[in-house]
Parts: structure tokens; sequence; C-alpha cells
């Protein structure tokens, strides 16, 4: 199998706000892997493949809104929430590099917290605790 994704994504789980460019109802959720290109989001309603999206994602200090199209959707039955994988059609420059810059805070607090803690975490808990989400 070929990746095609041009930027690697990364385990960050991110509070985000959406809403559809067809009036559908808008929600929040938020990211189960991130990157400067794309995300997949975790949320109770169903998208179509196609929809496009306008994103509020929130890191520490800035809000960037992103135009995004619905790539693909999966439904976990076993808890009732959809997967949804989405494609930044536009991501400004600097939405990259806030992303690249939270990412290395991320990490940063990711090995600080085993080293005081003496136990590791992954990078997705790391994330979680970062932008205090309930577990």
């Amino acid at each position: 199998m070929v990746e095609r994704r041009r930027f690697p994504r990364y385990p960050i789980y991110c509070p985000i706000e959406y809403r559809c460019e067809n009036d559908a109802p808008a929600g929040s959720s938020i990211t189960l892997n991130l990157c400067e290109g794309g995300a997949l989001i975790s949320t109770d309603k169903r998208l179509e493949t196609g929809s496009r999206l306008i994103i509020k994602i929130s890191m520490k200090g800035e809000i960037f809104f992103l135009r995004a199209r619905v790539v693909h959707v999966e439904h976990d039955d076993t808890i009732g929430v959809y997967t949804i994988g989405v494609e930044f059609l536009h991501s400004p420059l600097d939405f990259a590099r806030k992303f690249y810059d939270e990412l290395e805070a991320i990490m940063l607090y990711r090995r600080q917290f085993a080293k005081e803690s003496g136990r590791p975490i992954s990078l997705a808990e790391a994330s979680i605790n970062w932008y205090n989400l309930p577990r």
C-alpha cells in the first residue's frame, strides 16, 4: 500500500469546533491525529464524504479557522462514534508554524512529565494533559 499523505500525522488530541458549509448542524469534537495537512476527528455526527467544513482549532494562544474536505468516514458501532478523516484545503503558513511549535511543546511536556513522575506517557496522553481534556 502506498502512503498518499504529504505530511506525517501525530496522535494529538486537540479540541476543535466545526460546521459544514451546507448548513448542516455544527459540532465540537477532538482530533485523534493531526498534521499541517489534515486530521482525523471523532464525532457523534455523521458527515458525508466530500462535505466541506470550516474547522476551528484552538492552540495555546491562537485560534485558526481552516477549510477542510471530508475524505473518509468510519463508524464504530460498539460506541456509536464516527471517525472522520479531513484534508485541509488551505493550510496557512502561520498554522503550520504554530502546529509544529505546539507539537514541540507537547513533546517537551511529555519528557518533563516522564522525568518528574518516573512514568513515561504516550504523545496522545501528553496532548490530553496539555489541552486539559477529560479522559
